[in-house]
């Protein structure tokens, strides 16, 4: 709607899905929207619609969601007299105990029952640790989602600035904090490599990103079908460790250039 019918009718649809979301379920539903999809759904097609190339847009819209949770979460904590960390253990053990009462209404076999209860707590702790790099993954894929739905639904009324996806590279001053971030990890305390942990887990994606833009450049360029390149994308990000290769791809890309043209010498 955005894309199509202008800046106006975009917000006001992300306005109506608010109203219809506190009508339903109240001004915990509308938040929950506005913080989770809503901003996404108006700040994206917003930057798009006045000439953004979308990796920029896709960036600043992520950066807007978590500065939002950000402030509500810390706003939040200082109202009810809690911290940050305690409301992310309570949400990560809510979480917890929600799946392992799922599990319990399945009739496993208790020994089973004890690998998955344990397989839960660990995935909570890491929740603990890893909070705001995860979140930030999680908007990023949301915002590309909505990127690639915007994309699928141009179909010659719009078009999305920026360079073509077979043709994206990350910015190169970008591997500068990934090296940084592993070799703290290496080295650093408890709290650095908590830090590192978190920034680790946002930059890898971006990575993972350009090795698949990588493949892609290569479907395109040997006219792969569209039914064996669906399947090649799938075992890509299910079958391990493709998405490990895929990242590591990504990485060296930036010196040796996958997609630059060889020169045969004869």
């Amino acid at each position: 709607v955005h894309m199509r019918s202008g800046t106006a009718a975009g917000l006001g649809a992300v306005l109506l899905v608010a109203a219809g979301g506190y009508l339903m379920n109240g001004a915990g539903a509308m938040l929950a929207y506005l913080l989770q999809f809503g901003v996404i759904s108006a700040l994206l097609p917003l930057l798009l619609h006045r000439g953004w190339a979308w990796d920029r847009a896709v960036a600043v819209t992520v950066a807007a969601v978590m500065l939002g949770s950000m402030l509500l979460v810390a706003g939040y904590a200082g109202v009810t007299g809690s911290s940050v960390a305690e409301l992310v253990d309570a949400y990560a053990k809510s979480e917890a105990e929600q799946a392992v009462s799922v599990y319990a209404s399945s009739d496993l076999p208790p020994e089973q029952m004890e690998e998955l209860t344990a397989a839960v707590n660990e995935m909570a702790d890491i929740l603990r640790y890893a909070y705001p790099g995860l979140a930030a993954v999680v908007s990023g894929f949301l915002a590309l989602l909505a990127l690639w739905v915007l994309h699928a639904l141009g179909r010659g009324r719009y078009t999305i600035p920026g360079s073509s996806f077979a043709s994206w590279k990350a910015p190169e001053l970008l591997v500068w904090p990934l090296i940084a971030a592993g070799f703290v990890f290496a080295l650093a305390g408890e709290g650095l490599k908590q830090v590192s942990v978190n920034l680790l887990i946002v930059l890898l994606p971006v990575y993972f990103l350009q090795g698949l833009a990588v493949v892609t450049h290569f479907f395109n360029r040997r006219k792969v079908p569209p039914i064996m390149r669906g399947l090649g994308y799938v075992l890509i990000a299910l079958l391990n460790p493709m998405p490990i290769v895929i990242t590591g791809i990504g990485v060296f890309d930036l010196w040796i250039d996958f997609r630059k043209p060889r020169v045969k010498s004869t």
